[in-house]
């Protein structure tokens, strides 16, 4: 018997602006077995959940700074609105097929928000110099 889940792939934008709506996209070959789960992480946390035999089969979790646009994602798309430096990082998605098996891959991205956080700092008049570096 094949294995289920042939392969998971995100699409995850490398580098967005503050205040951006940003789509980060999961797909998927079930190989014929049902989904059970699919979970958004942002460094390890839960913030989307989508279980089709749930009903409402979507929950959002609280992140800081993450904003789910329910109204515009999909199973396989997650809009964040109006994004904040403090989201940049490593977003994971996981995919899980249902009983008996409960096959689990996970797939990842790293995205940076660029520019000046809202709020308090946004008085400042200091020049930054940004270094970026991505690891695995």
């Amino acid at each position: 018997m094949a294995e289920a889940l042939k392969y998971v792939s995100v699409s995850i934008p490398q580098a967005v602006r503050v205040m951006d709506t940003v789509t980060l996209q999961c797909r998927f070959d079930m190989e014929g077995e049902p989904l059970y789960t699919l979970k958004w992480y942002k460094g390890g946390k839960e913030f989307y959940r989508y279980i089709p035999k749930e009903m409402p089969n979507t929950q959002v979790f609280t992140v800081p700074g993450i904003t789910v646009d329910l109204g515009k994602s999909t199973p396989y798309e997650v809009v964040l609105k109006n994004v904040q430096p403090e989201v940049t990082g490593k977003y994971k998605c996981e995919v899980s097929s249902d009983a008996p098996n409960f096959y689990t891959y996970m797939e990842a991205g790293y995205m940076y928000v660029i520019g000046k956080p809202l709020g308090c700092f946004n008085q400042l008049q200091s020049n930054f110099t940004v270094k970026m570096w991505h690891t695995k």
